[in-house]
């Protein structure tokens, strides 16, 4: 009896050592992860126009979300980023047809396509976006009779924050209507309607 209370005993003693070896090497992990997380860069603010090819200039770090966590970078925030506009923040930034009607009180909007800016969707409860979606206008070229071809720039287009460039479409400016002529939305996308351009 004696020499299994004693095989016990050095048992027990193993498995405690064990148990705090493991406890200080999980530490030092710990400590060393979160040295790394503290050197990651921050996202880029709104401010300067940012170029989205460039890979040390980036608006924000792509992240498709998970669990009780929306995926980065949404629309607006990223439209933001992309022209520097920092106008109409708070409530405003809750859906980009609400940043519209800001700036439209403050007289920065136009129905005239313009490049850099903002093309803003409004709601198209079909597809889901009830408050609307963000495009960057990044080029415009007039094709006449009120007819524009614009190339944009968008995310979350497929509600995971992925990021599209250089999407072709055609614009009416008469009747507000955008049409996707390449993309992910080319499918579908068919006279979509626009509120207007917010400017710079």
């Amino acid at each position: 009896m004696q020499g299994l209370l004693s095989r016990l005993s050095v048992l027990r003693a193993a498995w405690v050592m064990t148990a705090v070896l493991g406890l200080v090497l999980a530490g030092q992990d710990g400590v060393a992860l979160a040295a790394k997380k503290s050197e990651k860069k921050k996202p880029q603010a709104t401010g300067e126009p940012i170029d989205v090819t460039a890979p040390s200039k980036l608006c924000y770090k792509l992240s498709h979300g998970r669990l009780f966590h929306r995926c980065e970078p949404q629309s607006l925030p990223y439209g933001r980023c992309r022209v520097g506009n920092s106008c109409c923040r708070g409530n405003y930034e809750l859906s980009p047809i609400g940043w519209y009607k800001c700036e439209d009180q403050n007289g920065h909007v136009t129905a005239k396509p313009t490049a850099p800016a903002i093309l803003i969707l409004g709601d198209n409860s079909k597809h889901r976006m009830d408050t609307g979606h963000v495009f960057v206008v990044e080029k415009v070229r007039d094709l006449g009779g009120g007819h524009w071809d614009l190339v944009l720039s968008h995310t979350n287009y497929d509600r995971r924050c992925s990021i599209e460039t250089d999407v072709q479409a055609v614009y009416d400016e008469k009747g507000k209507l955008l049409t996707m002529k390449t993309g992910h939305w080319s499918v579908w996308g068919r006279n979509l309607k626009a509120l207007g351009f917010i400017l710079k």
